[in-house]
């Protein structure tokens, strides 16, 4: 695996992450939040198993390893998703921007007990400068200091830990079923937990009246983002450190101005080029002299 080839797919894949909310935010003219969540999972399960049905996947997990898929499916739907859908109501999309930009921290932290990952300054050093960088572009986005808000983002910071620890345990799960089996396991079992709390308004809910638009973003988010980026991101675990892969989070914040500023017409300002020359600038710090090692993977990706 070459260190371009594996750069590039991590890069698209932040790119399709980074243009999710554009198109979350287009569903969402039709879609209440529950159901939009509901909707885009099961369709996203759906074509994965229907992927390793055509690849002619049997690999059966052992028993030991139900219980950490389940745990796993767990922390990365009803926890993460379900958590930044209820605490959206109390708190403002910049807020909730600028709890997931610390992701990359608390992978690292959580990594170096969990994972026995190394502590270097220069990495500590690297994620805190694009943080910074991060909080420097989003301030421009309803980045304030509000009781009011308080509650809404300690709830999704609870969901931001949840995802972290995903990505750390994640790790291992890779190297025993291969990224897709275990994105679409980890996935089914999420969905079928997050079924529970937005069936009531699934099934209730009028689908007859959602525009073209509004179907092909969530298309676009069930398909692309979670069948096609979701997977690349566990794929991603098995060549680099957990906390090296979550630096390029970082990204995300950038690239979601850029394509804002190419379909929204919105304006690049001062503080989106000062803040992503730092946050490049951390990036660069966190990664360099990484090594890219595969870790054993006796299945396919």
């Amino acid at each position: 695996m070459s260190s371009v080839r594996l750069y590039s797919i991590i890069l698209f894949g932040q790119l399709v992450f980074a243009a999710t909310p554009l198109f979350l935010k287009i569903a969402l003219r039709d879609f209440d939040p529950l159901t939009l969540g509901i909707t885009r999972f099961v369709i996203s399960i759906i074509i994965l198993n229907i992927f390793l049905f055509i690849q002619g996947r049997k690999i059966i997990p052992d028993k030991k390893h139900w219980l950490w898929i389940a745990g796993l499916g767990f922390l990365a739907i009803p926890c993460n998703q379900g958590l930044l859908f209820y605490g959206l109501q109390f708190t403002t999309p910049g807020h909730a921007a600028l709890m997931y930009g610390m992701t990359p921290v608390l992978v690292y932290l959580f990594a170096i007990p969990l994972l026995k990952e190394k502590f270097r300054i220069s990495k500590m050093l690297g994620i805190i400068l694009a943080f910074a960088g991060v909080v420097i572009v989003l301030s421009d986005r309803q980045i304030t200091i509000e009781p009011e808000f308080v509650k809404g983002d300690l709830i999704i910071f609870v969901g931001v830990i949840a995802w972290a620890l995903y990505t750390v345990f994640g790790k291992s799960l890779v190297a025993k079923l291969g990224s897709i089996l275990a994105i679409t396991y980890t996935m089914t079992y999420g969905t079928i937990l997050f079924i529970p709390i937005g069936a009531y308004n699934t099934l209730t809910f009028d689908f007859g009246h959602v525009d073209f638009l509004p179907w092909m973003a969530l298309l676009y988010t069930a398909v692309i983002t979670s069948g096609i980026a979701y997977p690349l991101w566990f794929w991603a675990l098995k060549y680099l450190e957990a906390s090296k892969l979550s630096v390029f989070i970082f990204l995300q914040p950038l690239l979601a101005t850029i394509l804002s500023y190419i379909f929204l017409s919105e304006q690049l300002t001062r503080n989106f080029v000062a803040g992503g020359i730092i946050v490049l600038g951390g990036v660069f710090i966190a990664e360099r002299n990484n090594r890219i090692k595969l870790i054993p993977d006796h299945s396919r990706p």
